[in-house]
């Protein structure tokens, strides 16, 4: 019995609610939250400003976006128009002050770079001694090394004539040459180690002068990136004084044909600014 009822178990648990009914209960459900939420006013009213406010929050971070973009516009603009009037030398009323500033950032300004071009000669010019001292080195090395080549191939030589002369029997004449090939290698020894030691000398010559030669150099290199960061920050300044130019004479609107432009130019980013600022404005930012 307990065999029977076990294997009538699964042909049970496969019956169950159709599909249709399942699916017809889910679009009960729905149609009643659908029937509450058309009814529910504030709740609708609620979802609405939800919805509007992420609306209105990511238009609003759009705007103020462009906004700083169009300020950053103008900026560079003004800073421009500073400059041509300082480079076209056009007089700016109530500009006094900063004109004189220009006059003393453009003096330090020529003054660094030609420090920097003087660090920069003196960097090449070492280079060159460098490269003056290593030749004539290596020249003498090349000399010492000539001259010491036959007496390495003649001390070779004699070292062989030597092991030879042990394996003749002993004698007077074998013995007299076996000591005047002892005299020579000896002598041409003390020859070798007399260019080895020029070579020696002048191989740490080559290294001592190449170190103090370097030395010199980082000196000016170094010197010269101060040079290089003291200009970027008198340009730096200047930039804040052209700029500043820029903006009095768009306050003042000094007439020049050669300002022109630039005066379009920020009149019409002047214009989007407006217009970004009112549409801000009515959103509530």
């Amino acid at each position: 019995m307990q065999l029977i009822a076990f294997q009538a178990l699964p042909s049970l648990q496969k019956e169950g609610l159709p599909y249709w009914i399942f699916w017809g209960l889910l679009l009960v459900i729905l149609l009643l939250f659908l029937f509450i939420f058309l009814r529910d006013k504030k709740l609708r009213l609620r979802l609405s400003s939800f919805f509007a406010g992420a609306r209105r929050r990511s238009v609003l971070l759009r705007l103020r976006y462009l906004l700083r973009k169009e300020r950053q516009e103008k900026e560079a603009a003004l800073k421009r128009l500073g400059e041509k009037a300082w480079d076209s030398d056009i007089p700016v009323e109530g500009a006094e002050t900063v004109r004189a500033a220009l006059g003393e950032m453009v003096r330090r300004r020529d003054a660094a770079q030609m420090e920097g071009k003087n660090a920069l000669a003196e960097m090449e010019r070492h280079h060159k001694r460098l490269e003056e001292s290593n030749a004539l080195i290596d020249q003498k090395l090349q000399e010492r090394r000539a001259q010491k080549q036959p007496l390495d191939e003649l001390l070779k030589k004699k070292r062989d004539q030597a092991r030879a002369l042990k394996k003749v029997t002993p004698g007077g004449d074998i013995d007299r040459l076996a000591d005047e090939v002892k005299r020579e290698i000896a002598d041409t020894i003390v020859r070798i180690e007399k260019y080895e030691h020029q070579i020696k000398e002048a191989e740490a010559e080559k290294r001592d002068y190449a170190r103090e030669i370097a030395r010199e150099i980082h000196h000016w290199k170094k010197r010269k990136e101060r040079v290089q960061e003291h200009i970027k920050q008198i340009e730096a300044r200047q930039g804040d004084l052209y700029l500043s130019l820029g903006q009095i004479l768009e306050d003042n609107k000094m007439e020049s044909q050669e300002l022109h432009d630039l005066y379009a130019e920020i009149d019409l980013i002047n214009g989007r600014i407006a217009t970004l600022q009112r549409r801000i404005g009515t959103l509530g930012g």
